[in-house]
């Protein structure tokens, strides 16, 4: 459910940003629908994320400085690092230590799996949780994430499509919208209290590949909670959207 007070703040934050000859930070709308085992409809709504991670600003500030790390093996306020979800960190001093190189001198290229293409697999793309814990910045994974399955307490994650980005001309607004899908054949109710977004990188040397490297880029505590009853579906949608007009 949207904030009237919170949305006219983000809509002043939009014109400023103009007003600076800056684009507005990305923002994130995530849609909750549920569908009981007949397909009826008994839970739809639309919250706000704002949730971005620190894994997700130090890659945007890397990607566009060449700095992919500062070279220490800490992660938190002052370095430029990345945590993924099996809690290593991944740093480096630039990005010339992984761009792609084809003399075979073993330099890697870094190739995004990214969101999508993840069928059954809920250690990245869209995923769910039953933790309501606040957010942090440095949180790099959900604190409870429902695994994949049709066991007790999991959920069957469906394949997520290639995400879709469109521009409107109109509001010159930039949006990207990833979908995922979750049935509950668990045998009983499940509470969704949090989700996020985990990007997955798939690294490639001269001699293969090595296993993909997965980052929480958002965590969102959801109010209200979705209840997800044995047999019914979860449709979880992410928004990312910014406003070009400063520029466009």
């Amino acid at each position: 459910m949207l904030n009237p007070i919170e949305e006219a703040k983000f809509a002043k934050l939009r014109v400023l940003a103009v007003e600076l000859g800056v684009p507005s930070p990305p923002e994130i709308m995530i849609g909750l629908k549920v569908h009981d085992k007949n397909g009826t409809l008994v839970f739809d709504d639309i919250q706000r994320g704002h949730s971005w991670t620190r894994n997700f600003y130090n890659m945007l500030f890397a990607s566009s400085c060449d700095v992919i790390g500062d070279g220490a093996n800490n992660f938190g306020a002052g370095y430029m690092s990345g945590k993924r979800t099996d809690a290593t960190l991944g740093y480096s001093a630039s990005y010339s230590t992984v761009r792609a190189n084809t003399s075979g001198d073993g330099s890697v290229a870094v190739l995004g799996a990214g969101l999508g293409n993840n069928s059954t697999d809920a250690t990245f793309g869209v995923v769910v949780g039953t933790d309501n814990t606040a957010f942090s910045a440095e949180q790099y994974g959900l604190i409870a994430i429902i695994a994949s399955g049709n066991g007790a307490g999991q959920f069957a994650y469906n394949t997520m499509a290639a995400p879709v980005a469109s521009y409107t001309a109109g509001t010159k607004t930039w949006k990207n919208t990833v979908v995922r899908i979750f049935n509950n054949n668990s045998g009983g109710s499940i509470t969704v209290k949090e989700v996020g977004l985990i990007f997955s990188w798939l690294m490639f040397t001269n001699t293969g590949s090595s296993p993909s490297k997965k980052y929480l880029m958002e965590r969102s505590v959801l109010s209200p909670t979705v209840a997800v009853a044995n047999g019914a579906q979860l449709t979880v949608t992410y928004e990312v959207s910014m406003d070009f007009s400063a520029i466009d």
